[in-house]
């Protein structure tokens, strides 16, 4: 990795500290909001761009997360869960300089802490209502990749969207809800295969996502 440009990333991210800090003390009804947020999309823009220029795999979110005084802005760098991705991720984050206050970074969308999760009642995606506590998982180790699980998702016939790929609808939302569930890096280094049904009646020993969790962590990875 170019350790200039990285050093450069890094920079950018001190130096608008306090302008993407904004966002956490930012009121609905402030005045001046909407100017307040477009500062702060140019600085995330113009971070998506130069991790872009370290490495094309590389990408960028910015988000608002809980913390135990408040809120914290977490900055994670990402792959778009491509494994040809993941040592530029970590070696980018390995670069990483002093942070501001109340800004963290991590390596990986991590998973939704397991407490929120069973508090949202759905989420919208692509302007559908999705319920996902109906959005379930079963998970049997791979016999063709040991170390690793073959995953069967079962999606309500509301999560079908028309993003999905042809001929595998509800993949979108199975695929939003296991990297919610269980961390971008499990996805790509624990999941082997990924099966989708569509089906408003689950199998009663069908899981939520968070749930694979601990089944995965339970077993060696090789």
């Amino acid at each position: 990795m170019d350790q200039d440009k990285a050093r450069d990333f890094w920079q950018i991210v001190v130096d608008g500290g306090a302008t993407l800090c904004e966002r956490l003390d930012a009121s609905p009804t402030e005045h001046g909001l909407q100017e307040g947020l477009q500062r702060i999309g140019r600085i995330v823009q113009t971070l998506r761009d130069a991790a872009t220029n370290i490495d094309p795999l590389l990408t960028v979110e910015v988000d608002q997360v809980p913390a135990a005084d408040g809120a914290v802005l977490r900055i994670a760098v990402s792959c778009n869960h491509d494994p040809d991705g993941i040592e530029a991720v970590q070696a980018l984050v390995a670069a990483a300089l002093a942070m501001p206050p109340r800004i963290e970074v991590c390596a990986f969308a991590p998973p939704t802490p397991r407490e929120m999760a069973r508090e949202l009642a759905s989420l919208e995606i692509l302007g559908k209502e999705v319920p996902i506590q109906q959005v379930r998982f079963m998970a049997e180790p791979s016999t063709a990749a040991p170390g690793t699980f073959d995953v069967a998702c079962f999606v309500p016939t509301s999560a079908v969207t028309k993003a999905d790929p042809e001929g595998v609808p509800g993949a979108m939302v199975a695929d939003v809800m296991l990297s919610m569930g269980i961390g971008e890096l499990r996805v790509m280094t624990r999941v082997s295969r990924v099966g989708i049904a569509v089906t408003d009646q689950p199998p009663p020993q069908a899981l939520h996502a968070w749930d694979l969790v601990e089944i995965i962590d339970s077993a060696p990875a090789h």
